[in-house]
């Protein structure tokens, strides 16, 4: 397509439409800057042309520069007041920045101009939802339906209702709804994307490499940083990070640098040593280790806004499976282990719409979700067999029932006193311009304790799940 495209522009250099569906072509690559150049040259060669508009605002949707993104929507609507796919994108980047007064707004303006969208009520019952009107919500629900060509919408729509159901108390329909989602979410990627079972290969290398018998033969280093190990905040996912994350972010010494790709510059640095990949960690000398520090330090450094934080945490729950790395890199750093009861971690997993990757791709399924959990912390607790590990635990519960007591004692870990901005820990959320998790409307709130125990009103449907999980229920002491 793109040489196609390319020609027809040789052919007409001021072929407006050409240069916008190239700009789309090298979108659907991921070659985000080369698109913007193509948008922004169809622009100019026709000004009213809304098409490249919408490219742009879908790009920056997709860079997370939601300002931008934002601007380019908006730009539509002028141009072309009854666009549909404009409104739709101003009223999921809304919801998705907890902006409620705007995504009111934009819905009261979509109501003149596409008044029969069913895409207004999806969102109404959004608004319900979060403002705990549960039947609202349920009933707008159930009156609209998205056709095959719109099943983004369909999987909002479905997951939408089955919260509403959950937070009635009817666990059996919430249940049946989360399958249905669940179910729906692979049509959106094409299967080889993504794959659960190479990820579960992943983990279960590190479950066989990692044998004291291995680490003995390690080389004994000890690196010198030019700067303190890192501190790394890690669990499995819906174990609470991200409610964590924000109460520890509002300590003025803190800054939380979340979901971000700093890790896998870590390991890729481990993997092109010599290829003998996880085997390179046995001989790796002083220089190579303050090599990959520096690589680490720099792809942390990338993401740091806030220079006056004196303490950085790297938040990606899932890194647990790569601590034994990184030890290896440095040795002295710290891990916040963030805990749940693991049938309500397994269950808020399955119940989530994550993006499809390998990792999430086990969410799918009920039972797959509990056989992630299992292997992450057979990882974890061999680890702590083998390794001087630094870490702290906290549990989810804890952190909802006692707050302040269990917040000190992270602190403290930190080496850092208490500072009563964490108790503004929901004003830190709303002042933030995206939120990287599932948990983005949740964390802008107060504590609430309806998601402690929420597995008993499903006991029936995830029984399945039971002898998977009950030695973490005892060993984590539930």
């Amino acid at each position: 397509a793109i040489n196609i495209l390319q020609k027809a522009i040789y052919i007409n250099p001021n072929y407006a439409e050409a240069y916008n569906n190239l700009g789309a072509a090298l979108r659907e690559l991921r070659e985000y800057q080369k698109a913007i150049i193509f948008f922004e040259k169809a622009n100019k060669l026709k000004p009213n042309f809304i098409d490249p508009y919408l490219n742009l605002g879908i790009v920056f949707k997709e860079l997370a520069n939601f300002k931008k993104a934002i601007f380019f929507f908006k730009s539509v609507i002028k141009i072309k007041q009854n666009n549909t796919k404009a409104y739709q994108n101003l009223m999921e980047l809304y919801e998705k920045t907890n902006q409620e007064k705007e995504l009111n707004d934009i819905i009261v303006i979509a109501k003149k101009f596409i008044k029969h969208d069913p895409i207004i009520k999806l969102y109404e019952a959004i608004i319900f939802y979060n403002n705990n009107e549960f039947i609202q919500a349920k009933n707008l629900l159930e009156s609209i339906f998205f056709e095959s060509l719109n099943i983004k919408n369909e999987i909002i729509r479905v997951t939408t209702l089955a919260k509403c159901f959950d937070r009635i108390g009817n666990g059996k329909a919430a249940f049946n709804y989360f399958v249905k989602a669940n179910n729906l979410a692979p049509k959106l990627r094409k299967l080889n994307l993504y794959n659960k079972n190479r990820y579960l290969k992943q983990i279960s290398s590190r479950i066989n490499f990692f044998k004291q018998t291995n680490i003995k033969k390690w080389k004994v280093i000890k690196p010198k940083n030019k700067r303190p190990d890192p501190i790394f905040l890690i669990g499995f996912p819906r174990s609470g990070t991200t409610l964590l994350d924000t109460v520890l972010r509002s300590h003025p010494a803190i800054e939380v640098v979340e979901e971000k790709p700093t890790v896998n510059s870590l390991i890729n640095c481990i993997n092109e040593m010599g290829n003998e990949g996880l085997k390179s960690l046995a001989n790796i000398n002083e220089k190579e280790i303050e090599k990959i520090q520096n690589v680490y330090f720099k792809s942390l450094d990338n993401q740091i806004q806030n220079k006056n934080a004196t303490i950085y945490i790297d938040k990606l729950p899932l890194n647990i499976i790569h601590v034994g790395e990184i030890v290896r890199i440095f040795p002295n750093s710290k891990f916040i282990l963030s805990v749940r009861h693991p049938y309500d971690c397994v269950l808020s997993c399955f119940m989530q719409d994550f993006e499809l990757i390998d990792a999430m791709a086990n969410f799918l399924d009920i039972k797959d979700s509990a056989q992630l959990y299992d292997y992450v912390m057979r990882l974890w607790f061999k680890y702590l067999s083998i390794f001087q590990i630094r870490y702290h635990e906290v549990k989810y519960e804890n952190l909802i029932g006692n707050f302040k007591k269990t917040t000190e004692l992270v602190l403290s870990f930190l080496d850092l006193p208490w500072d009563d901005a964490v108790f503004n820990y929901s004003t830190t959320a709303k002042k933030r311009e995206a939120i990287a998790t599932p948990s983005y409307n949740q964390v802008t709130k107060p504590l609430y304790s309806h998601a402690d125990g929420r597995w008993k009103k499903y006991e029936k449907q995830i029984s399945s799940i039971y002898p998977i999980l009950n030695q973490w229920i005892k060993k984590f002491k539930y």
